[in-house]
Order: C-alpha cells, then sequence, then structure tokens
C-alpha cells in the first residue's frame, strides 16, 4: 500500500479558543461551501452543466465520484474525502489561550487543490472571529518547518510531499500486543445505528474501507489484499483491558466511544491498515477530526 500526502500543522489565532475548538468538527457544510466559493467561478450552478469540471479542483476533492469499474466499485463504493483534519480537544482549552494548533492530511491527487481548501477553511475560520497565524510542513521525522508566507502553496518544492509506505515502514509491533488510544471521538454505525462499545471487528473492517477506497481513489493504488482472510484476522482479535466508554455530547454528531484498550492476537496482515489510519482516522466523520487514534505496543 502507497499513498503520497502532505501533513500540515496549523497555527489558529481566535479570541474564543474554547468556542472555536467546539465548533471546529461541525465544520462539514460550511467547509464545502466556502471552498466552492473559493474555486468556483459561479457557485450558484449545478457542477453538471459546468464545462470546467473535469480540472475542477472542488469538484476533484468534494465531487466523490463513483469508479466505473464495476469491479471496484463493489469493493471502494464511494470514496471518502481525500483530506483530514484534526482539531485540539476542548479540553485542552485553557483561560488565556488565544492560539492552537490544527493538524490538515491531505492525500495524493488532492495535493493539487490545497491551496483551495486552506482559503476555504481560512474562511471558515473567520466567522468564529479566528484567523490562520502560520503553516508548517511536517517531514519523515516529525519536524516541522514553517512556509515563509501562509498561503505559500502554489510550488510543490515548499512542501514535503510524504510516502505512506516509507513513512510507516519501521511501524512494527515484535509483540502480540496492541495498545488502541482513541484521541477523539469514534462513530461507527451497524444496522444504521451508533454504536455505544468499542467493537475491534467492526473498527478493523471499517479501516479497511476507508484506507483501501482512499488508495484507490486518490493514490491511483488498488490495494491486493485478502480481505476475507483480514476479516478472520480481525475476529479473532481479543480485547484484554477495555478502557472504552461512550461520551454523549450536545449535539449527536459528535458524541462516540473515547478511551483505550489493549488487544491481543495477530496483527499481521491489519498492521498497514491499522498505522495508515493513525493519519487517516476512521468511522463517521473522519475529515473533520472523528475517529482519531493512536498506537503503541503492550
Amino acid at each position: 500500500m502507497d499513498f503520497n500526502l502532505i501533513d500540515l500543522v496549523i497555527t489558529v489565532g481566535a479570541d474564543d479558543v474554547t468556542q472555536l475548538c467546539l465548533g471546529m468538527p461541525l465544520l462539514g457544510n460550511s467547509f464545502q461551501a466556502a471552498c466552492r466559493k473559493c474555486a468556483c467561478l459561479h457557485p450558484e450552478k449545478s457542477c453538471d452543466s459546468c464545462s470546467r469540471q473535469k480540472g475542477c479542483s472542488w469538484n476533484l476533492v468534494f465531487g466523490q465520484h463513483l469508479s466505473s469499474d464495476p469491479s471496484a466499485l463493489k469493493r471502494f463504493q464511494k470514496p471518502s474525502l481525500p483530506f483530514i483534519f484534526t482539531f485540539p480537544c476542548r479540553d485542552d482549552s485553557v483561560e488565556h489561550v488565544t492560539a492552537v494548533e490544527c493538524r490538515l492530511i491531505v492525500v495524493g491527487r488532492a495535493i493539487q487543490s490545497l491551496e483551495m481548501l486552506l482559503e476555504g477553511f481560512g474562511d471558515v475560520l473567520s466567522t468564529f472571529g479566528a484567523e490562520i497565524l502560520s503553516i508548517g510542513t511536517r517531514d519523515y521525522q516529525g519536524a516541522v518547518n514553517l512556509l515563509e508566507e501562509v498561503c505559500d502553496v502554489n510550488c510543490l518544492e515548499n512542501l514535503v510531499v510524504l510516502s505512506s509506505g516509507d513513512l510507516f515502514e519501521h511501524c512494527i509491533w515484535t509483540d502480540n500486543a496492541l495498545h488502541i488510544q482513541l484521541l477523539s471521538p469514534l462513530r461507527l454505525f451497524e444496522d444504521g445505528r451508533l454504536l455505544h462499545r468499542f467493537n475491534f471487528k467492526r473498527f478493523a473492517m471499517s479501516l479497511l474501507r476507508r484506507v483501501s477506497s482512499i488508495a484507490y481513489y486518490y493514490g491511483a493504488d488498488e490495494i491486493d489484499t485478502d480481505y476475507k482472510e483480514l476479516a478472520c484476522q480481525a475476529d479473532a482479535i481479543i480485547c484484554l483491558d477495555d478502557q472504552f466508554t461512550f461520551a454523549a455530547a450536545s449535539d449527536r454528531r459528535i458524541s462516540g466511544v473515547v478511551g483505550s484498550g489493549l488487544f491481543r492476537g495477530n496483527f499481521s496482515g491489519l498492521l498497514p491498515f491499522l498505522n495508515a489510519g493513525t493519519c487517516l482516522h476512521v468511522g463517521k466523520g473522519s475529515a473533520f477530526g472523528m475517529g482519531a487514534y493512536g498506537l503503541s505496543g503492550s
């Protein structure tokens, strides 16, 4: 599995950091509209009749066009959005703080639409009385290199473009135990209902679909994987320590499972997807900060 990505650290200044942190995971519709306004000459018109549709940055990112290949469509279904925000948790907000760091990962072909994404994000932030103060690009060692100008994204040489294969090649476990820490609420559904407990198999299968879809649609990499075998592998994983709980929020869109757990089993086939998910998140609302998690050994 290999696809390119950029990993940005965006410092945001705001008078009311608490309100900003509460509102950012709910930016989906307004962010999409702001990006379209930035990219489209006639945002009030339908995309279906637009002659610029093929080369349109907004259409590439938000169009989520289905594959014309029936077998690929069956495997990957509707593509996920090719960007992933990570927002600071509101619990991290303390009095007198006026700036927070956000993370933005953009995948594959969508990297060419980065200017639109940043302009759209800046426009949405302005509704909170907030603004982008600086943007840095993270390298393989995790070091952050600041761009000279906040909107200086036209030249890709200013950005560090990472390969997922190289990024995770050293992420291996020598034993059969794995600790999963949810960094933001996880929203997984079964039969249309939001799960209130952590289920490893449901977590793993959702992750397989998401990572495979992103790699296929935006990285031009069709993963050659035996999904039935991985499903059996996921089903055999056992939980040794369940510290997960359900966190209900005033807005149901940001309610989900939080906490951590220790798992034991054979992770060999699942590990590439688990590693990729630490960047791509998993579950409903992944693009806007939900379903973030970290991995560590036992």
